[in-house]
């Protein structure tokens, strides 16, 4: 009986150090279940806090791409309207001096009557890297290009020297023509880059762009036939020349 009661005190004495530490247990359950629930918020709201930010920032991002894109298409625009126009009349200039045969001085000396066109693009104000870099590249060409052919023709004119500069007059034309033609193709290609309206120049056929592509044309297959004319004579030349030599050899054996 003692020992029942002994048992039953024991029990008895364990659920009173259980019941006692009951609040202490409840309280850190809830301090760990609370502050879970902090951090879980917490963290909750520093991923949404990086997610906003990310999307302002990407918004802010847009936002100046979308104002240089724009100020670029200003600028492609200021500049395409300056470039076209003094392309143009650069090329209408080379039609000019394409076209022209040319006259005969007091002195019987053949002259040209066209004065060709000068370009200068220091005049334009715009900025050039609004344009694609082969196309800024190809319109910076064109005054080397220019310059190149000038030399060209002055070096046919000292080498074929009066009275007569007939070659010196197809020279000019065609070097003059293939550079209108390239001036053109730039002023088409800035009118279509800049959504501009289309040009005249090939409005009519006296217009600059088909008198420019005729003289060239004809220049080129004149200046082929030329080059097959003088294969020819070479060739001819040559065999000449083999003649005589065989027929100097000959002679020789015979004496």
């Amino acid at each position: 009986m003692s020992d029942v009661i002994t048992d039953t005190e024991q029990v008895k004495a364990v659920v009173q150090g259980v019941s006692a530490w009951i609040p202490v247990i409840s309280a850190l359950a809830g301090g760990v279940l609370t502050g879970g629930v902090a951090l879980l918020v917490c963290r909750v709201n520093h991923r949404y806090a990086l997610e906003r930010e990310a999307a302002a920032a990407a918004e802010r991002l847009r936002h100046e791409q979308q104002q240089t894109e724009d100020k670029r298409q200003k600028e492609l625009l200021y500049i395409s309207t300056e470039l076209v126009f003094v392309l143009e009349r650069f090329a209408q200039g080379c039609a000019r001096v394409a076209t022209d045969d040319g006259e005969r001085d007091k002195q019987d000396f053949m002259r040209a009557t066209v004065i060709r066109p000068e370009l200068d693009l220091n005049v334009i104000t715009g900025d050039w890297r609004a344009l694609e870099p082969g196309l800024a590249y190809a319109i910076r060409e064109l005054p080397v290009v220019k310059e190149w052919s000038d030399r060209e023709i002055a070096g046919m004119e000292e080498s074929e020297g009066p009275p007569d500069y007939t070659h010196t007059m197809w020279e000019r034309k065609y070097l003059y023509a293939r550079l209108g033609l390239k001036a053109v193709l730039q002023a088409r290609r800035l009118r279509k880059l800049a959504c501009l309206p289309d040009t005249r120049l090939d409005a009519t056929k006296w217009s600059a762009q088909p008198v420019l592509w005729q003289v060239w044309r004809f220049e080129r297959k004149r200046r082929a036939q030329m080059h097959i004319l003088r294969q020819r004579e070479l060739a001819t030349f040559h065999i000449k020349m083999q003649q005589r030599i065989q027929a100097d050899r000959h002679s020789g054996e015979q004496e």
